[in-house]
């Protein structure tokens, strides 16, 4: 069980544009003085060690923006820490396929990613790993305890960023040696096995591994068959050592691996049941990754901090292979795979001056191939094709942070993008010899000013104006050269909130309003049969609001609530090959609302129970609203209970209690979904060391 106190970090709605050139000037004079970036280490997480987690921000301020989750917490059960980030964060959604990362949507105040071709709208770090594309984003991973949700533009702040946010997973810190050993077991064969150990992280070195395995059966009935579809297993481990070498120096190496061997995509045709099809056949996606980090943390003089992050990951899905009954039958057969290297260099002066600033560069430079068949079985292949891109990014960062009085701070950032892609597409079905070769160049400069207010000890009000872009690129699921190419989306978002503290902070609220304009918002689907690609909608807007909420009536109960609310219009947009006007509509891709209410109770003892209701609203996946795409809002019921000792913990658990049937994510393309998990059980115990 967990709660999250966020801050409020939302839009205020403007009467007009602020033009770009005037926002870039004033934020590059206030930017003359040195910045401060606000990342992950600036926040903490507190945890109470009977049931719930609470997220603060450093100093008490929670007006940043920034969610802090935990994701994995002792008491969880065996579940995606994408599902905790669900559950917890207003305005954020993801929607798996169970294929990974591979076909999902990430989503965060209402910006989506496109699922294959597109830049995400959403970006990841693992530990000092960053992840390159959302299709790469793996599902669950032992020994990440903690999240934390940037929403909204930080390009300024990270070097790895986009315009809807970034999320940092980081691994768990112990205060001594030790270890925890945990198994758990629950509906549809779910099992899991994990073990973790570190070394006392005093003195001049330490380390730490993770490892884990999960899996479970299928959710869906193949009745002709007479076997599961969906089946998982996941493997997984971390393993990091640091090195002090001398004081206020660090040496620190992060590997991370993981490995999914899964059935078929859980796809069942729309409008039919959702837990069992009839096919003559079935799939298969199997994934690998691997990532690794080489950091430096060097301490300077005047309390200045200098830190390199030298990054490679290496990711493979070999293959992902479908069937499908549309009608008519088709069967698709993918191979992919995708290489990275980052360098990132941060330069920190004294966080603690009245006067603080931060400056960074980053390096990237990375490749993608692919290789597609689809066919009609007995019948013809209707598509075969490949692509290769490679692509390379450079950008200087940072931000600046004044206070002019005690209370008051004022903050300006700026980042400066220069970014190329190179691709090219080879066809031989259905036209033998079809080759295209792109180029895209493009640069950004990208400010942010914002300003914080501490009102009396328990009060806090923030405002923003901020600058996102997501990169443009090309889309290979198309033989029409025309369609290929798709332009940067730019967004500017206005937010504004406040947040209160009472009764000596037992009882906390926080509000944010938001509204960002968007410049050629990207959006992915199939157009017809053969022709799936990313369109942009010239024009686009969103406006939403968050509301966080958390009482603690006494030492024995606690109780959240938090619920967003995020409307995206597209103000302009034609349909590329009908030429239909589709202005007006609903972007795809993110719920409109979502809602979480947690209640916690741990009487005196070592017993406790806690119950959750979280609501999902309704969810386009597709630009005019078909209803046949359209997933209604639904609400899920979950409880759990369980003892807790100094060095072991027993936890039973029920999920979907009230048996919701609904889609997790819909394709378009294929008239297909995939069902959300049904109603679950389940049990899992740790123990210390």
């Amino acid at each position: 069980m967990y709660l999250v106190l966020k801050g409020a970090g939302g839009a205020l709605s403007p009467a007009g544009r602020l033009p770009r050139s005037a926002l870039a000037a004033f934020a590059a004079l206030l930017g003359a003085v040195p910045a401060l970036s606000q990342d992950a280490g600036d926040n903490s997480v507190v945890q109470n060690p009977a049931v719930i987690v609470v997220g603060t921000n450093a100093g008490g301020a929670p007006g940043t923006g920034v969610a802090l989750v935990d994701t994995q917490a002792r008491l969880e059960p065996i579940a995606s820490a994408w599902e905790a980030l669900n559950r917890a964060v207003p305005d954020f959604h993801v929607s798996e396929g169970g294929s990974g990362g591979y076909g999902g949507l990430f989503a965060a105040r209402g910006l989506a990613n496109t699922p294959y071709f597109g830049d995400p709208a959403v970006t990841v770090y693992f530990a000092d790993i960053p992840l390159p594309s959302s299709f790469a984003y793996p599902e669950g991973l032992f020994g990440f305890d903690s999240a934390k949700v940037f929403l909204g533009p930080r390009g300024s702040e990270f070097g790895r960023a986009t315009d809807g946010a970034v999320v940092v997973f980081s691994p768990a810190e112990a205060g001594r040696a030790g270890g925890q050993v945990l198994a758990g077991a629950g509906s549809y064969d779910a099992r899991q096995a994990a073990f973790a150990v570190n070394t006392d992280p005093r003195g001049g070195a330490d380390a730490t591994v993770f490892v884990d395995y999960d899996g479970r059966g299928g959710y869906i009935e193949n009745r002709e068959l007479g076997i599961s579809v969906g089946d998982q297993e996941n493997e997984s481990a971390f393993a990091r050592l640091r090195l002090r070498p001398w004081t206020g120096g660090e040496i620190a190496l992060e590997v991370l691996r993981t490995r999914s061997r899964d059935g078929a995509q859980p796809l069942v045709p729309l409008g039919g049941p959702l837990y069992s099809v009839s096919r003559p056949m079935e799939g298969v996606t199997d994934l690998d990754s691997i990532g690794a980090a080489l950091k430096g943390s060097f301490s300077l003089p005047g309390s200045a901090t200098l830190t390199t992050v030298t990054s490679f990951t290496n990711w493979s899905m070999n293959p992902y292979r479908d069937f499908l009954v549309i009608p008519p039958p088709l069967t698709n057969f993918v191979d992919q795979e995708q290489k990275r290297w980052s360098e990132e260099l941060r330069l920190r002066s004294n966080a603690r001056g009245r006067v603080r600033g931060d400056v960074g560069v980053w390096l990237s430079r990375g490749s993608t191939g692919n290789s597609l068949e689809r066919a009609i079985p007995g019948l013809y292949p209707i598509e075969a094709s490949s692509f290769a891109q490679t692509d390379g990014t450079a950008a200087v960062f940072g931000e600046a942070a004044l206070e002019p009085v005690a209370g008051l701070t004022v903050t300006a950032g700026l980042r400066a993008e220069a970014a190329t892609k190179d691709f090219a597409r080879l066809e031989q079905v259905p036209v033998p010899g079809l080759a295209f070769a792109g180029a895209e160049r493009y640069g950004a400069v990208l400010p942010r000013l914002g300003a914080s207010w501490q009102v009396g000890p328990e009060g806090h009000f923030e405002a923003s104006v901020a600058e996102g872009l997501r990169p443009g690129g090309f889309s290979s699921f198309t033989d029409k050269p025309a369609l290929m190419p798709f332009a940067p989306e730019r967004s500017t978002e206005y937010s504004a909130g406040w947040a209160q503290s009472v009764a000596r902070h037992s009882a906390s609220v926080a509000v944010t309003v938001f509204y960002t304009s968007i410049d050629n918002l990207q959006i992915e689907r199939a157009f017809n049969a053969i022709d799936y690609f990313v369109a942009t909608a010239p024009r686009a807007d969103s406006l939403g609001a968050e509301v966080e909420a958390r009482w603690i009536p006494s030492p024995e109960w606690t109780l959240g609530l938090s619920a967003g609310w995020t409307r995206v219009r597209l103000d302009t947009f034609r349909a590329p090959l009908s030429g239909l006007d589709e202005s007006g509509h609903e972007a795809p891709g993110a719920p409109v609302s979502n809602a979480n209410f947690d209640i916690a109770f741990k009487p005196g003892g070592h017993w406790f129970c806690a119950g959750q209701v979280a609501a999902v609203g309704r969810t386009y996946f597709d630009e005019v609203g078909t209803a046949r795409y359209t997933q209604d809002a639904y609400v899920l019921l979950g409880l759990r209970a369980g003892y807790e000792a100094r060095r072991w913990t027993l936890l039973a658990f029920g999920e979907n209690l009230a048996k919701a049937g609904y889609y997790e994510l819909i394709v378009p393309g294929v008239n297909s979904g995939a069902p959300g998990a049904p109603r679950t059980f389940g049990a899992k115990a740790t123990m210390k060391f």
